[in-house]
Parts: C-alpha cells; structure tokens; sequence
C-alpha cells in the first residue's frame, strides 16, 4: 500500500509528498520500484518494520507507477486495486504496476520551485498548475499584466506559463478566472540570481556536440595491445579498439565539427564494453593503458574536446579484488559490506568449478546462469555484484575514483545505472566534485528525483520515448508529440537544456534500422539538433550506419566502418551542417522554444535569443505540409513555395 504522510515545497520540485509505500513481509530483501527509478532494483531498498516491508519516498504531486521486487522476483502491491498496464519504447518495458495519486487537493499551485520559476537565456519563465480543467483564463500579475499560455497537461493537472524578458527580481502575483469565480493567488517577492544559484551549470557545456564511441570497436590503433583470455561468447566478443585509435581518429572528430566525446568504460575489466571493472583505478591494456590515457587527454584538450567518462557504480566485477576477497574469505572478509550479499558462501564450489574449468566461455555462461549465487547484481548476471550503497567505504570508493580521473584530464562523468543508486548518494558525490564537471546520469524514465542537485542532467530517455512514439510508431500526432515535450519542459525546467539527448545509444537499436528510410532519419535529427538540451551522435550514425543481425543490445555495436565508399554522404553532410549551427547559435543553445504549428505530422517552432531567430520546420508525413510562417534565408533544407515535401525538413533565419 502507499500513504501520504504530508506535503512540503521542495526548492526544486514544487510541491512533493512525502509518500510511505509497504508491503507484507517476506523474502529476505525488498525493493521499491517505479517509473521514478525506471523499475530497477538498487535505489530505494526497503527496511523492516514489524512484519512490513517499508520505504519514504517524497515524490512531486502527479500520478506515478510502481511495483516491488522481493528477492530479486517483481510483485504487485496486494494492497492497492488500482492497477496500470505500463509500456516504455525506450527501455522496453511493459508490465501490470500498480498506481499511486499523489495530490495536496491545492487546485491552484504556485511556488517560487526552480522549475515552477527561472531565468535562462535572455527569458525569465514563471508557471503555474491547475487540477486539470477547473482554470480557464490567468494572468501574471507584476508591473502589468501577462496572460499565461496554457502550456501542457498530464493525467492530473492543467500547467501554464508566461514568458518575460529577463528579469532581476520579481513581486507578483496570479489572476485566475475559472467558471464560476475570478480570485488573486498568491503575493511571492523572488530574486532571481539566488534561484540561478540553486543550479549552477559547468560554463562549457551548453555549446557543445557529444560524439559516444565504444572503444573497443572504433578503431584499432595498436594490435598489439589486442585482449586475449578475456570472455568470449561469440557475437559478444572483442574487436579490437583501443585509446590509441581514438587518438589516431581526432582528426576525423574535428571535421565531423564534434567537440565532447563520451567514451563507455575504459578501466580494466574481463567483456569488450567494459560494463564489469576490476580495476577503476587503471586504463584497460587492451585499450592502451594509462599512458594512452594520458596522451589522449592532451590531444583533446589542444582541439578544445571534453571528455566525459563511464562510471559504473552500482556493480563491479565478479573479478574485482574487493568481491574476490568475499569469495575467498566469507565472512571474514574486510569487504563483505562493501556488496549486497544474501549469503555465505557467497559463489558455491560448483558455480567455481564451472568458472574455473577449461570449458570454452560460452558453456560456462550458460551453466552460471543455471545456478544460484548468494548475492544481488545487476540485473541477476553473476558477473556484475551490486554495490552496498548504504555503506560509507562504498560513498568513498565512489567519490575518490570520480576524482582521481578528473585530476587525471577528465571533464566529467556519465553515470550507468545511475537510477539503481540511491539518488542521496549522488547528491553527497555532487557536493564534492568540481562545478565545472559535467554529470550526467543514465536514469532510464522520469529524471525528477535525479536532477539539479545530483545530476546537471540526465540521458534524456523520455525525450527519447516521445521520438520514438512519434517518428517510429506513429503513434502519437504532432498536437501529443508537442504536449510531451511541454510537459517535459515543465518537469525539469532548466535541467532540460542540460539534458543528454540522443537518437541511439549503445543500448538501444540505430534509429536508421528502425525508421528504414533516410528521409525519415534526417528529419528526426534536425529535431534533436534544433531542440532543447545537448545533442549526442553514437558513432557511425553520422555515416548512416545500421543495426547488424545479432542478440538484442548487440544489433547497434557493430564495429565502426572506416571505408568512405560505404559512407552515406547526403547524412554525413546534413550532421555537419547541424554541428556547425548547433555551435554557432545561441538561439539553439540557449533559446526559447516557441510552438508555431503541430499539426497532424507537421512540426513548425522558433529558437530565440536576443536577435537571433530560428525558424524550424519538419513536415513528418505522406503529404505536402503548407506552414504559415515563412523564413527570411533557408540554412539548411529546402521549401517547396510555402510548402515542405512529405518527410523533409527546413532550417532558416526568421524575423
């Protein structure tokens, strides 16, 4: 069941209730999970309390979705009747959850929040939220009057908004007319710069495009350093990139125009995507080692290329030395907190005799994952212990790696499975790194609880949902395509301009295999390159390359293609086009959004700062889109009179 205990204003979030869910007892661990934590054990881990399971979780008023995992198996609250059938594109997830309404029964909300209020670019923007459908018309009350647009709407509330020229301070209040009455709400007096210092960005990040590369199959500057006695299961199995042919390919960065890498892991560990480290503290051989490292963090920072690296947090390797001491040592082990373990012994002698036998790698993964091991990991693969976050040894752990690297060149860190750690974890991390790296957690569905004092952002995997159920499945119009990213808007406030935004990843299928037509394709990268956020390429994408045939994850890791013949050159040239004006305009950087005309599949929308303005139209369906604004100068794309082609797109100054 859930309960809520009572609301408070959060500085970031506005209103939250400080929500209790619980369950009867049994198994001997439990975990809350919900579209808050992208329904991943690690991150809100229950505690005993009689003979119930038991969390607090302060959650913003809305409408949420959850489960719980005990010992590792998904259970439905037995509690609670009312039931949802979930279903996320982005990280394919569908499954029966339970349903908690979260709501303070204030039909009218304002507070001063950091995402209910402020300043970005040359506009300062002020909301308000509704109990959906009661409001009709409100007005910002300051110097004059403003009407607020009605921006969005989720299942419970009506958002509005106005838009001001920058400002200073504020003392204002709003006008609301509903149907039956016209009331004054409110009387807030805020200074502006204090809400800026509530979220502090690292002054190089909004002009830049990420570029992610899986070293191992990038390129392949020194043979010699290839991995041997590593795992191998075939298709899963290593190429052969290393550090060394990135550093060879940073001519081939630079005039793609790129100017921040995030690489996947690059520490010592026994796969080829680097997901299971044994050592943090060192570059992996097969990639060049430290001296690599070291030789590309110069060459980048001389082309004035960030470098953002993978940690992986929530689990280390089975063959970490810290877990190797557990499996040694049991109970007696110095590091027997340092995991979240179920048992002693932790690996029982039959699970090592198959780890330890001369049985070829795929065998004896198939006959691990027959077993039982007395341990938590990630997503119940052996070779991936969960972390112990609660303990103070782990936080340590946690916080000197990410600063040791830092010291070492680089310039931030993406964190994996960063949903699967307690969100108070990161924020105690935050506090002890330098303003100017960039975090950016893998947080797989709602950012909100992940956002501003412990991330800057987050991959932004609900932007992600919305561009698949719009140019993928169709199933969502331009009018539904414009109220989510609205709606995201008004969730995450200026995080949204710090958001990692993508089309593919390595964890998710190309976007080229799953449009099937590169006029499809170009029209959803001119909307991830015009949007709000940071805009990323995964490698290859620019030369239009595709998933291969091969186990789900692993379709979009095919290793790099380096001949041009095989290049497509009309996507090539539209990425550069788009990195040269994403580094060029403020507008794009840093802008306003304005909605023009979503229609049906057409997507018409202004960028704006100061003096500049972008004028951006994609038209997304069979049919020619007539728009009823014109651009001054055409940048990039091409109009048909006042009409775009069926699947094309323009980008132009406007006036």
């Amino acid at each position: 069941m859930y309960k809520t205990f009572g609301f408070r204003d959060d500085k970031y979030l506005g209103k939250v209730g400080i929500t209790e869910f619980s369950i009867p007892k049994s198994g001997s661990y439990a975990y809350l999970l919900g579209n808050f934590n992208a329904f991943n054990e690690g991150s809100f881990r229950m505690k005993e309390k009689g003979d119930r399971w038991y969390i607090r979780v302060e959650l913003p008023e809305g409408v949420w979705y959850y489960t719980f995992s005990v010992d590792g198996k998904e259970v439905l609250d037995p509690e609670n009747p009312n039931k949802k059938h979930f279903r996320r594109l982005s990280y394919k997830a569908e499954r029966e959850t339970n349903v908690a309404r979260i709501f303070s029964d204030e039909e009218i909300y304002h507070f001063p929040a950091l995402t209910y209020l402020y300043s970005f670019g040359d506009y300062t923007y002020i909301r308000l939220r509704a109990l959906k459908g009661i409001v009709k018309r409100v007005f910002l009350v300051e110097e004059k009057s403003w009407e607020m647009r009605k921006k969005a709407h989720d299942e419970l509330f009506d958002y509005f908004e106005v838009r001001l020229p920058k400002k200073e301070n504020l003392h204002y209040y709003f006008r609301v007319q509903t149907d039956e009455d016209t009331l004054e709400y409110g009387d807030f007096d805020v200074d502006l710069g204090k809400q800026e210092e509530k979220y502090p960005l690292p002054s190089w990040l909004l002009n830049r495009v990420f570029y992610q590369i899986m070293p191992d199959r990038f390129f392949n500057g020194n043979p010699e350093n290839d991995p041997n006695g590593r795992i191998d299961l075939g298709s899963i199995s290593h190429y052969g990139g290393d550090l060394e042919g990135v550093i060879q390919k940073i001519e081939y960065l630079t005039e793609l125009g790129v100017n921040a890498l995030y690489l996947t892991p690059i520490f010592e560990s026994m796969t080829y995507h680097g997901y299971d480290i044994v050592d943090y503290y060192h570059v992996a051989q097969k990639f060049g080692g430290d001296k690599a490292f070291e030789k590309l963090v110069q060459k980048l920072k001389k082309e004035d290329i960030k470098l953002v690296l993978d940690g992986v947090f929530h689990h280390t390797s089975f063959f970490h030395p810290y877990f190797q001491d557990v499996v040694k040592n049991g109970k007696n082990s110095r590091y027997k907190n340092f995991y979240r373990i179920t048992g002693f012994p932790v690996a029982p002698k039959r699970f090592l005799d198959i780890l330890y036998s001369d049985l070829p790698w795929h065998e004896k993964y198939k006959r691990l994952k027959s077993l039982r091991w007395n341990y938590e990991s990630f997503y119940s693969v052996w070779l991936m212990p969960r972390l112990n976050h609660d303990s103070k040894e782990v936080k340590e752990f946690i916080k000197d790696v990410m600063e040791y690297w830092i010291k070492k060149g680089a310039d931030g860190w993406r964190l994996d499975v960063a949903h699967g750690v307690p969100p108070e974890v990161w924020k105690e991390i935050k506090e002890t790194l330098p303003g100017d790296a960039y975090l950016v957690g893998e947080v797989m569905d709602d950012a909100r609880l992940w956002l501003f004092n412990k991330f800057h952002g987050t991959m932004n995997y609900p932007l992600y949902e919305a561009i698949l159920r719009f140019f993928v499945t169709r199933e969502i119009n331009a009018e539904q395509f414009l109220n989510w990213l609205e709606l995201l808007s008004v969730y995450y406030g200026p995080a949204e301009y710090a958001m990692y935004n993508f089309l593919d990843n390595h964890d998710v299928d190309r976007m080229l295999s799953l449009l099937e037509d590169k006029r499809k394709y170009l029209c959803a990268l001119v909307f991830l390159f015009t949007y709000k956020g940071i805009p990323s390429i995964y490698y290859g994408d620019e030369i239009g390359m595709k998933n291969i045939e091969a186990p789900f994850m692993e379709r979009s890791r095919a290793p790099m293609e380096w001949d041009s013949k095989k290049w497509d050159s009309d996507i090539l040239s539209v990425v550069k086009e788009l990195i040269k004006l994403r580094k060029s305009s403020k507008a794009l950087q840093i802008g306003a959004f304005k909605p023009l005309q979503f229609r049906d599949g057409l997507l018409l929308y202004e960028r704006t700062h100061r003096d500049e303005k972008l004028l951006i139209g994609i038209n997304y369906s069979d049919n020619y889109g007539s728009i009823k604004k014109l651009p001054d100068e055409v940048l990039l794309g091409n109009l048909d009179g006042i009409a775009l082609k069926p699947f094309s797109f323009f980008v132009g100054h406007s006036s």
